[in-house]
């Protein structure tokens, strides 16, 4: 304010001294913009109305969302411009993620913008305000407003496809939730799907492939023989983002199956029962959200406490091998256990095949996912 009174001033007291015509023709092309930059003092901010849109406010790891927002005003006064930054979090922030726009609204009493976020990463991200200011011609006076529209979108860990095949040797070579193969046994069909290799010829359902043209095959009840629970390894790795993959993979592919699998964290208390359906798949799913790598270790307590069923075999998912970890499955759950390690087992270190031999020999299952087969939509299992 004290600038633009001093360069009004200024040059008015020139053309007073100076006279002649370009000394006023200076004064009166400079006050326009004087005037101008005198009401955009006293324009009031609070006058606008600040909405934000956005087209989903769940998603899965490495999708876009977008956002929009709209501003409404009551004034038809002319702005030059509007700079918008929308205040990201701290997270996005952290990866480079910048969004400070600029818009020319002129006369316009509602105008938008638009932004995507490309490539989310797993985690809940609460946006708080937007941040956005406006200004004269040569910048002698700024105004800014910050409006607080709370937003919280989240990400659900990718998960992939596994196939028949992968979680039937599974499951039955760490004894965990057997599939049971007798024609006996699969007596109940529950319904048909499309073949996948691994399955076999006598489940080919010949009518609905001759009605479909693709080859179908029978849907059989998964028979349960224990309650299963996922239980994550949580200490910092440069894998720890795949093992949530992998934890999320295992928990689809067994509840879509119709098991009853339940969580375990390591980093806190919390045990989510085991139960089927969507419901509980969300609830897992949710839980992985906010799993962060963790040095503390809360299972001790909980296996002094018994806090979980007799008869529950645990699915132990690792980043690496080692005795400590295979110390606390085997004090857990002996003879019901399954480790699955996100890593290949042509890079293991002999410490960790001496940590491998050491869980076979105590009745632990050991199973190995490439974790760069998990880009794809199938993921080859190799189990020890």
């Amino acid at each position: 304010m004290i600038g633009l009174v001093l360069l009004l001033t200024v040059s008015f007291c020139y053309a007073m001294f100076q006279g002649g015509f370009v000394s006023w023709f200076i004064f009166y092309s400079f006050l326009p913009f004087s005037v101008y930059a005198s009401i955009l003092l006293f324009y009031p901010l609070h006058d606008f109305t600040v909405e934000r849109k956005v087209n989903k406010r769940e998603c899965q790891a490495g999708e876009s969302v977008e956002i929009a927002l709209k501003f409404t005003r009551k004034s038809r006064l002319p702005l030059l411009f509007m700079v918008v930054e929308e205040e990201l979090p701290q997270e996005m922030e952290d990866r480079g993620f910048q969004r400070k726009i600029i818009i020319f609204p002129g006369f316009k009493r509602t105008f938008s913008m638009s932004y995507t976020l490309e490539n989310l990463q797993r985690g809940e991200h609460s946006f708080q305000s937007i941040r956005f200011w406006i200004g004269d011609f040569f910048g002698l006076v700024e105004k800014e407003a910050i409006y607080s529209s709370p937003l919280k979108i989240t990400v659900f860990p990718r998960y992939h496809e596994l196939a028949y095949s992968d979680l039937d040797r599974v499951f039955n070579q760490g004894a965990v939730v057997s599939t049971k193969k007798t024609q006996r046994e699969h007596s109940v069909v529950s319904g048909v799907r499309e073949y996948q290799p691994g399955d076999q010829l006598s489940w080919i359902n010949w009518k609905a492939t001759a009605r479909t043209s693709e080859i179908m095959t029978k849907e059989f009840e998964v028979q349960k023989n224990r309650d299963a629970f996922i239980m994550l390894d949580e200490k910092p790795s440069d894998l720890f983002e795949e093992s949530i993959v992998m934890a999320a993979s295992i928990a689809h592919a067994m509840l879509k199956k119709g098991m009853e699998i339940g969580y375990v964290s390591m980093g806190s208390r919390l045990i989510i029962p085991a139960a089927a359906g969507n419901n509980q798949k969300r609830k897992i799913l949710y839980r992985l959200v906010k799993e962060e790598p963790s040095v503390s270790n809360a299972l001790n307590e909980n296996v002094r406490k018994g806090i979980l069923p007799a008869n529950a075999a645990v699915i132990f998912i690792v980043s690496d091998l080692t005795l400590e970890k295979v110390d606390i499955l085997s004090a857990f759950r002996p003879n019901q256990g399954l480790m699955v390690c996100v890593k290949k087992q042509a890079d293991l270190t002999d410490q960790e095949r001496l940590s491998s031999s050491t869980a076979v020999s105590r009745g632990i299952k050991v199973s190995f996912f490439e974790h760069g087969q998990l880009k794809s939509d199938r993921s080859e299992v190799m189990a020890k």
